[in-house]
């Protein structure tokens, strides 16, 4: 377990590699962000892409924009309706329950004016899923992950509509191999790297319980398929600089709503839509070692807002809350106790870099080792 020398990051975060003098590869793309892309070149063929693609098909829509409600699908829709005059098609999948926030912040956006698809997975296969992903993987968002790329993709071939439009490449913001960064497309490959589902596919799944039809909403298209329907799946962050805290301005101003307090991690504006992404962040603490906090102090690094020594001492002085609330809605969900909970919790503690000191609690050495520290009361260990 090694640290990034710019930013907060370990080497255990998934995607995240040390390269020149110790940079971490998400730090490596936003120097390349800000020095290395001509982005008014990019914007160029960003229209050019939505000049093909306007009133293409008039049966259909320009584009297909996978949306939350959150400060990224607001600004995203905005821009495409907006700046580019398209007339797009937003879709959600449901989230099993959601925050009242975010209700308010999905009916925001829809009245932005967009036509919108909210799509509902069958709760007895969610539930299942998502119970077996959490105990196999330590992961109950990795249906959610997996049924919000499939179905997007798949109602872009049904509807035959040229392009989806995704927000920002997390292969050049969180980190990712030069050639990863530089992708601006996303297909199965970019999928089982980036799209956290534990490298497995729906084949992965299909069981006695989990039938290949029960699947389908979790099952991408193959690249040949979205080929030969001439889909182009694109980040419109690869063509248009981001930032977390410009697009959440924006959206603001757009009638977006920020939470009174971050929901996990330093951001008001992050994880506001549902419930269950708060656990998802909360486990890379038994997992991976950091929490959410981690990432977002490093993206403030990385945009000049924050330094390296500024976002330790926050650290230190903000111990990440365990979201009891979240983790009871979860446990009521898929039917398990709690004590159940932190026992499926348990078996994926990475022993790699946890250790017990000689009063038998949990500890990382390598952050004492490497930061000099590691923070009092943080989450249950």
């Amino acid at each position: 377990m090694k640290f990034c020398s710019n930013c907060i990051l370990p080497n255990t975060r998934p995607q995240v590699a040390l390269e020149d003098n110790g940079l971490c590869n998400a730090c490596l793309g936003a120097l390349e962000k800000n020095q290395a892309i001509d982005w008014k070149a990019r914007e160029e063929e960003l229209a050019q892409i939505f000049d093909e693609a306007r009133g293409k098909n008039k049966s259909s829509y320009d584009c297909l924009v996978p949306v939350s409600g959150g400060k990224d699908s607001t600004w995203q829709v905005h821009t495409l309706i907006n700046k580019y005059k398209l007339e797009p098609l937003a879709l959600t999948w449901k989230p099993t329950q959601r925050t009242e926030i975010g209700k308010r912040n999905l009916e925001n956006l829809i009245n932005l004016g967009v036509d919108h698809i909210d799509f509902t997975v069958n709760p007895k296969i969610e539930k299942n899923f998502m119970l077996k992903s959490f105990v196999k993987n330590g992961s109950p968002s990795l249906c959610e992950h997996m049924v919000m790329y499939a179905i997007s993709v798949r109602t872009a071939i049904n509807w035959k509509i040229p392009s989806v439009i995704w927000g920002e490449n997390p292969g050049l913001e969180y980190g990712g191999s030069q050639g990863d960064r530089n992708n601006q497309y996303m297909n199965t490959d970019w999928i089982q790297k980036y799209g956290v589902s534990n490298g497995t596919t729906v084949k992965d799944w299909i069981d006695d319980e989990l039938t290949e039809q029960d699947m389908l909403p979790y099952t991408f298209p193959s690249d040949e398929e979205v080929e030969q329907a001439k889909i182009r799946p694109i980040f419109l962050g690869w063509y248009l600089k981001w930032d977390p805290l410009e697009v959440a301005n924006f959206s603001r101003n757009v009638g977006f709503e920020w939470a009174n307090k971050p929901q996990l991690g330093y951001y008001r504006y992050a994880d506001l839509d549902a419930p269950f992404v708060v656990i998802h962040h909360f486990l890379k603490w038994h997992k991976f070692g950091f929490t959410r906090t981690w990432d977002n102090l490093s993206i403030e690094i990385r945009n000049n807002r924050m330094t390296r020594n500024e976002a330790l001492q926050y650290i230190k002085d903000n111990p990440e809350p365990v979201p009891y609330k979240q983790i009871y809605q979860l446990c009521q969900y898929i039917g398990i106790s709690e004590m159940k909970f932190w026992e499926i919790v348990e078996k994926h503690r990475n022993l790699d870099i946890w250790k017990k000191d000689i009063d038998g609690k949990w500890y990382l050495p390598h952050m004492i080792k490497e930061l000099g520290f590691m923070p009092d009361n943080y989450p249950i260990t």
